[in-house]
């Protein structure tokens, strides 16, 4: 699988400025998830990645959550990241990676390849 990240208008991407947020520790733990989601693809499942909605999956190491989707046949788009607080994923955090899946389906941009000298 092909790993690749959502980048904004401004140029920033969301979802690896949030992992460059967390402890060591932390990061450690998502890239080896994002390892395992790279090896496993659909077949991952719970505990470490789950279903939510609309084709958007949740990668779930510890509190953190990132969501992604499958995008034509070899690549995961990681579109949106959060620390989750509570037991629910709020809405908008769902529809924020819905919108920016849409996007990225539609205009076929607006995407950035996995380093792979950090993992």
């Amino acid at each position: 699988m092909n790993i690749w990240y959502f980048v904004d208008e401004r140029g920033h991407c969301p979802v690896r400025e949030f992992i460059d947020g967390l402890s060591l520790d932390e990061q450690a733990k998502v890239f080896a998830y994002i390892d395992e989601l790279g090896k496993q693809g659909h077949n991952l499942l719970r505990p470490l990645a789950d279903y939510v909605k609309d084709g958007i999956y949740e990668l779930r190491p510890k509190s953190n959550r990132l969501f992604y989707f499958f995008f034509l046949k070899e690549s995961v788009v990681f579109v949106h990241a959060l620390k989750k607080k509570t037991n629910e994923i709020l809405e908008k955090d769902i529809a924020l990676s819905i919108k920016r899946k849409k996007y990225i389906e539609k205009y076929r941009t607006n995407i950035a390849k996995e380093e792979n000298d950090e993992n």
